[in-house]
């Protein structure tokens, strides 16, 4: 990145914040650098111009952009987005007007269940086009994208929020001890989604139809555990709240098996 070069000169600049696995220190050969970028409420090529400028600036590769207008990001604020406490808890701050209090007015998630069964919509529709498509990478990508977000939303409950590809899984098992997903089943399916969105070849083989059955059984027991989560819990309220009487519910049932 170029240190000295003055972002207040770019016109419609309000903030730039580096995410991901880039700020967290995570960050493997697969990963891209989260930028997040806001800007004043301009038209659409002036934003293209933005943008053209900073990644030449922004001496990093594999760059990828999130990009907001300030009325949009006021509205996300108000509605406690979960990418919002995203960049609140993990993000890194590399430029912002000094006018610009990124997170005041940011108030605390709740849609748990609005998310979840968003969700569930996907690994329907997931599901429903492999017995008619048959075994694809596209539907083995978004098993991973479904998996991957049913485990944020869930420690982001608990009040363990956790981001990263494969940390978030690694934190959710920490804090049950035991998941109907094995981590083998959820690092096949990262592989798949990095293969589909990155264009990697990684000599990956398809699973058997017998494998992809107990994968989608633990996918299905993985959203009944989450949905009990949620609906045994309070609201989190911003603070730091490990729900210890969820943990035991958790601890003594057993409706599903590893």
């Amino acid at each position: 990145m170029n240190k000295y070069y003055d972002f207040e000169q770019i016109e419609g600049l309000l903030s730039i914040v580096l995410f991901g696995s880039k700020a967290r220190g995570e960050e493997d050969d697969f990963s891209d650098v989260d930028i997040f970028l806001l800007v004043e409420d301009i038209p659409q090529d002036r934003i293209e111009e933005i943008i053209d400028i900073l990644k030449s600036k922004l001496l990093f590769d594999n760059i990828r952009i999130s990009l907001y207008q300030i009325s949009t990001y006021k509205q996300l604020l108000l509605e406690g987005s979960m990418f919002i406490w995203h960049l609140k808890l993990e993000g890194r701050i590399i430029y912002k007007k000094s006018n610009i209090n990124l997170y005041n007015n940011l108030v605390p998630f709740t849609k748990f269940q609005y998310n979840l069964s968003l969700y569930k919509k996907l690994y329907i529709n997931a599901k429903a086009s492999l017995k008619a498509n048959g075994m694809n990478e596209f539907d083995l990508s978004q098993l991973f994208f479904i998996c991957r977000n049913v485990c944020l939303l869930t420690c982001f409950k608990l009040s363990y929020p956790t981001f990263g590809r494969i940390s978030v899984y690694d934190k959710l098992l920490e804090i049950i001890g035991v998941l109907p997903l094995s981590r083998e089943n959820y690092i096949l399916l990262s592989r798949w989604r990095l293969s589909y969105t990155r264009a990697i070849d990684l000599n990956l083989n398809f699973p058997t139809g017998v494998n992809m059955l107990k994968i989608l059984a633990e996918i299905d027991n993985l959203f009944t555990l989450s949905r009990e989560i949620i609906e045994s819990g309070g609201q989190n309220v911003g603070k730091i709240t490990k729900h210890e009487d969820i943990l035991e519910k958790i601890e003594k049932r057993q409706n599903f098996s590893i």
